[in-house]
């Protein structure tokens, strides 16, 4: 039995291992999206949406690990579609000699209930049922729909199978079943059945959605951070696409420097001007620097504000960020002395206790980060949802 289930515990590892950098790449649309639509972001949705994704990928990985070598695929015998409703019962029942003659011998159905073919049955069931719960509880899928798209997630998994892994080996590695497909349509009706069981201490769709909305209506600092994370990436993506087009010649270095700071100057100084003080990312996530009145900040506060959070913090950060490398590399290397490592690591904390020092003595002094204190500006919502009360 236990040597059966080690078979699953590999594609769970594998999931678990690349769900960091899967969700990594997801996030970013995650959070403008929910900062759009709500204000804010719960827990409780963070949560169930990156266990979605986790099990997703568990499910999948499920389907085609172990990966066996081209050669072995080679040597494997064709695996033809199995069209036979009920085939894995007919050959686990056949397999221990159960039939119309001894259906009543309870020894017989035990040793098939605890047989390698039945687990293989039950683990098509289940593999679907979170599916079922999550369709239910979080997207609000009706029956119907939750029996489409458990057939049709099945479906995928089975043409996965059929394909080879789309052309990857030179034939299926796998079976494909009718079996399949109704025991993970039947698993996605199980969980759709017991959801209410299931999440009865969870909080409903609409109390997180409640949740977000409330959020919404403060800039928390990690809201503030995705709008500084997003305005960094955007401004490089335009850098991109203008030194793309720059001639290369005997000055292109000077001429890349000139680019880089007309970049930043457009994006961070002429652009807010004709957006009433809104940068790219701020736009996205619905943000807008005002001055300390709420009204529209003037060119100078502007100017003075993103210089000091894209210019001198980031330098700051970015800087810390690579002296930290530095002293990595310097650390590791086993020619150099204590002291030297040492005095490494003094020089590498500079910039960072520079910057902490900044942001401790403006938080205590006046409740601000640097950037909005001596820019003599603020970051609020734009357009926050008032829909409490038209949430059921």
């Amino acid at each position: 039995m236990l040597n059966y289930l080690s078979s699953y515990f590999q594609p769970i590892v594998v999931a678990c291992a690349f769900f960091p950098t899967i969700a990594a790449l997801f996030t970013l649309p995650f959070v403008i999206r929910h900062y759009r639509k709500f204000g804010g972001i719960a827990v409780m949705r963070t949560i169930v949406v990156y266990s979605f994704i986790l099990y997703c990928m568990c499910a999948f990985l499920l389907t085609v690990l172990p990966l066996p070598s081209r050669e072995a695929v080679m040597a494997m015998p064709d695996h033809p579609i199995r069209w036979t409703p009920g085939y894995d019962w007919y050959v686990g029942m056949k397999k221990l000699g159960l039939g119309f003659d001894n259906i009543t011998d309870m020894g017989l159905w035990k040793k098939f209930f605890t047989s390698s073919d039945f687990f293989q049955i039950l683990f098509n069931i289940v593999m679907t049922v979170p599916l079922g719960i999550y369709l239910r509880y979080y997207f609000r899928f009706t029956l119907r729909e939750t029996i489409l798209a458990g057939f049709c997630a099945s479906l995928f998994f089975e043409v996965t199978q059929y394909t080879a892994l789309y052309g990857f080996y030179p034939k299926p590695y796998r079976f494909t079943e009718v079996d399949d497909l109704i025991n993970n349509t039947l698993g996605a009706v199980i969980g759709y059945a017991v959801q209410p069981l299931v999440c009865k201490i969870l909080p409903t769709r609409d109390e997180i959605d409640q949740i977000s909305y409330k959020k919404g209506e403060h800039v928390t600092v990690l809201r503030r951070l995705f709008v500084f994370l997003l305005d960094i990436i955007l401004c490089n993506v335009v850098f991109a696409i203008v030194e793309f087009f720059l001639p290369y010649s005997l000055v292109h270095v000077l001429v890349t420097i000139f680019a880089w700071w007309l970049t930043m100057i457009v994006y961070f100084a002429v652009f807010p001007c004709i957006t009433r003080g809104r940068t790219p990312g701020q736009m996205i996530l619905k943000l807008k620097t005002v001055d300390e009145s709420g009204g529209k900040p003037r060119l100078k506060q502007i100017i003075r504000r993103n210089v000091l959070l894209y210019g001198l913090e980031f330098f700051l950060l970015y800087l810390s960020g690579c002296l930290m490398a530095c002293f990595i590399v310097v650390a590791f290397i086993a020619s150099n002395s204590m002291p030297a490592i040492m005095i490494t690591a003094a020089f590498c904390l500079i910039p960072i206790l520079v910057l902490l020092v900044m942001i401790l003595v403006c938080e205590k002094k006046w409740n601000k980060l640097p950037h909005s204190h001596f820019s003599h500006t603020d970051e609020v919502a734009v357009n926050c949802k008032k829909v409490l009360d038209e949430v059921a």
